[in-house]
């Protein structure tokens, strides 16, 4: 596996493997899937010169214990028996965690045998697994933030509020994960496709799911409601339906969105000649 492994189109003409694909390839069925023939993609900044770099694994175990260690710190503070577990912004920012570690570990392994690993790595699970994770914490790090602000903060910050989050988590949860994760979406090499869109909506219907089985069973909030949030109560099914409604469409265009960054950090990527 060569550093500058390059594709032969079908009129002879040599391209950067990284290079995206035209709107009619992005839109083939099979671009649901997570097939990519260059598995150091995932593995790589887009702006590194070599197999390798220190300054991007260093990075790389930078972000992962600034979001692992908050994920610990916040769940052992707001465990609240279990009921952490409940809410959306807790699901995403465990996600952070999750995803912020495990692209450290594995960009460490590719670190210590960069030829080797390359090889190892390919169509492996553990590539796959992380790239849908990324692309869901990516998506969802930001409908969350966006939602809370304009949603639920204005009556969330209420000090007697048994779910008030102090101004430190609160930021730590709902802030920089959208601000760090979009700012690692210019830094990464690793491709998007447009198709992937399908994988924060499942993320948001299994949370949907938990939510109204979470209801069905009788299972309350901090607050001894019934509901988790005031516009999932389903209680009130024409308001829940429009709320999830609204919640697929925008992860969606969210996503959408951050396919466009992806194009955008290519194209600078070409003009500055990194891109391989």
């Amino acid at each position: 596996m060569g550093e500058n492994k390059n594709l032969i189109k079908n009129d002879g003409e040599t391209v950067p493997h990284q290079q995206p694909l035209s709107l009619s390839e992005e839109l083939r069925r099979e671009n649901f899937g997570l097939q990519h023939h260059a598995p150091e993609d995932f593995l790589r900044s887009q702006w590194q010169s070599g197999l390798t770099s220190r300054w991007f694994l260093g990075y790389r175990w930078l972000l992962g214990i600034f979001f692992g260690t908050g994920v610990i710190s916040c769940l052992a503070k707001y465990h609240h028996n279990g009921r952490w577990f409940i809410y959306l912004t807790d699901w995403g920012f465990l996600l952070c965690g999750i995803t912020s570690v495990s692209g450290a570990i594995l960009v460490t392994i590719h670190h210590w045998n960069p030829q080797r690993m390359g090889e190892r790595f390919r169509n492996n699970w553990q590539i796959k697994a992380y790239w849908v994770c990324y692309w869901i914490n990516l998506i969802f790090a930001n409908v969350i933030a966006l939602v809370y602000w304009t949603c639920i903060y204005p009556q969330d910050r209420d000090p007697s509020n048994p779910a008030y989050f102090t101004d430190l988590y609160n930021i730590w949860t709902h802030a920089l994960p959208p601000i760090f994760f979009s700012v690692d979406h210019l830094i990464v090499a690793q491709p998007t496709r447009l198709l992937h869109f399908v994988y924060p909506l499942a993320f948001g219907w299994l949370y949907t799911g938990f939510t109204f089985i979470y209801y069905v069973m009788g299972g309350l909030d901090l607050k001894g409601r019934r509901y988790i949030y005031n516009v999932l109560n389903y209680s009130k099914p024409r308001e829940a339906l429009f709320t999830i409604g609204a919640i697929s469409a925008l992860s969606v265009v969210v996503s959408t969105l951050h396919y466009g960054v992806y194009r955008m950090r290519t194209f600078l990527a070409r003009k500055l000649g990194k891109l391989q």
